[in-house]
């Protein structure tokens, strides 16, 4: 493990609080105990290291390393699993604003259904009464047409 000094460019993302507890009291520079961090960036995908707990205030510069460097094999298989696992969280994440536009979709039409109910039930009767309407015309019409047709053939044989 070797000492070196750490920029807040090189900072890594994730802070390992479980681990704390498990791993040496090394103390930095400013003679504080270290903070044992894990590295994400390509070059050292999940790597641990300790800093100074201040070096974002400008602290003393501490660096170790507390795992050995990763072969590049591993570190590409790390890389890529970490490239997959970033597309997988915007596929769930737009899955998830998919879903949310279904659920208010949903919402509406349960809202709606009783407004469509209403409407479909409106519309049905005007119909139907549109059919008994056409349907005493037609009665009418047959009616006509049978008389009419009576007189002709009389007249015809008389």
């Amino acid at each position: 493990m070797a000492a070196g000094s750490i920029s807040s460019s090189s900072f890594t993302r994730r802070r390992m609080n479980d681990e704390q507890d498990e791993t040496p009291h090394i103390l930095c520079y400013c003679g504080l105990r270290a903070t044992l961090w894990t590295s994400w960036k390509e070059t050292n995908p999940s790597r641990r290291f300790f800093s100074c707990p201040k070096f974002r205030e400008r602290g003393c510069g501490f660096f170790l390393w507390h795992d050995p460097e990763l072969s590049e094999r591993a570190k590409g298989i790390i890389n890529d699993l970490k490239r997959d696992n970033k597309k997988l969280q915007m596929e769930i994440s737009e899955l998830k604003k998919s879903n949310m536009y279904i659920e208010s979709a949903i919402d509406c039409n349960v809202l709606l259904e009783p407004v469509n109910n209403s409407v479909n039930n409106s519309v049905t009767m005007k119909l139907s009464d549109e059919i008994c309407s056409f349907n005493r015309k037609f009665r009418v019409v047959i009616v006509v047409f049978v008389f009419t047709w009576i007189v002709m053939i009389w007249k015809w044989l008389v």
